[in-house]
């Protein structure tokens, strides 16, 4: 059994948007990538201010579908440490400590970490949009998780399987 004691470097688990979600966030970095890198190549075959030109709107082009990509889909986390509960989400991110948790639910855009405060804080990287895919599952090992942290530091895990390897590796 997993024990909040037992966190490898402080972190207990980490959740990333489902693979579905992380392939399309590379299809969309590396496709227009490789659109201007064939840009760049028919310049050198065929020098002239057009084609650089050409190659130029391209390189812009997929810098910002890159840009898209990995600030929409690769970036987006829930990692939940020893001390505090970071969300990194398309629109920044937050490291809310444990002391101002209450309780955790599913909603529409994924996790929503409810604070003593009576604000709540949503994590992106278990919605149902960022995975493709149902996130019940994935939500419940953050659910056991949280409850465990909140309720005394009860075991994480059911079997002895990891939260930090397991999670970061699944979709």
């Amino acid at each position: 059994m997993r024990t909040v004691d037992d966190a490898r470097d402080g972190v207990i688990g980490v959740w990333r948007v489902g693979r579905s979600g992380r392939l399309m966030g590379y299809v969309l970095a590396l496709g227009p990538a490789c659109g201007a890198l064939s840009a760049w190549l028919g310049v050198l075959l065929h020098p002239g201010a057009r084609s650089a030109g050409s190659a130029g709107i391209a390189t812009v082009v997929a810098l910002g579908f890159g840009l898209l990509a990995w600030w929409g889909l690769l970036r987006t986390r829930l990692e939940l440490t020893t001390d505090v509960i970071v969300m990194a989400n398309p629109w920044g991110t937050q490291h809310l400590p444990w002391s101002r948790v209450s309780a955790v639910s599913l909603g529409n855009w994924g996790a929503q970490f409810h604070t003593t405060d009576g604000f709540t804080y949503t994590a992106y990287a278990l919605s149902d949009l960022a995975g493709g895919t149902r996130q019940d599952e994935r939500f419940a090992d953050v659910r056991r998780i949280v409850d465990a942290r909140l309720h005394g530091g009860q075991p994480l895990q059911e079997g002895g399987r990891g939260a930090t390897a397991s999670r970061a590796a699944e979709g």
